[in-house]
């Protein structure tokens, strides 16, 4: 089911203003793939930009019977206008401007970085041991910051095979963008997955270079 809510929420967010900095496709069906994997309760977004992310999730939800705690954050004046139409389940989100407007009390499953946020280096106050924490897209320097504050965590980009969909704002010859993948502090097990990972995008970008 995640992969096919991954296509519609991207096809619907394919054709809204504001499209150039949605998420990928591929980058929308990761996140609803660890969702389901690790079962994840309760989800914080930095960035919810224009709610391609959020829709996505909260449709999984509701789908699923998850009934996901949302929190998301944004501070753009154009995104926090268009989100009460962009997203179905608007109403389920719990929205701040900023993440130090959020309370730490309750600890996130799944923290999204989906946007820059000045307060990133408080990301430790709302995770716990097993938070697991998805970059869209190459941040690289917001991957940094985090492994700065997380040494022993373990980090994998996770990269996609195919190329964009025509319909999509992204030019149909570029690879469907990926993520970074973190797990702050991790078992063996996640280890295990992130390790499969890495192996799985070390395949794929040799497999880029005959297609």
């Amino acid at each position: 089911m995640y992969k096919e809510i991954s296509k519609s929420v991207y096809k619907k967010f394919s054709s809204i203003e504001g499209n150039h900095g949605i998420a990928s496709e591929y980058a929308i069906e990761t996140i609803l793939k660890l969702i389901k994997k690790y079962k994840v309760k309760s989800v914080l977004e930095l960035g919810l930009g224009i709610g391609s992310i959020s829709d996505a999730i909260l449709k999984y939800s509701k789908a699923k019977n998850l009934n996901i705690d949302y929190i998301g954050t944004e501070a753009n004046d154009y995104c926090l206008s268009v989100l009460n139409d962009n997203v179905d389940d608007f109403n389920a989100i719990k929205l701040y401007k900023n993440l130090e407007e959020v309370s730490s009390e309750n600890k996130q499953d799944l923290i999204i970085v989906d946007g820059t946020d000045s307060a990133l280096e408080s990301i430790k106050k709302y995770s716990k041991k097993d938070t697991i924490v998805y970059v869209e897209g190459y941040r690289g320097d917001q991957v940094s910051s985090i492994k700065k504050i997380y040494p022993k965590s373990v980090h994998v980009e996770i990269i996609s095979i195919e190329k964009n969909h025509p319909y999509g704002p992204f030019p149909a010859s570029q690879w469907k963008g990926g993520g970074q993948l973190i797990f702050l502090e991790p078992s063996m097990a996640r280890k295990g997955y992130a390790f499969k990972e890495k192996v799985n995008s070390y395949m794929k970008r040799r497999k880029r270079k005959f297609k």
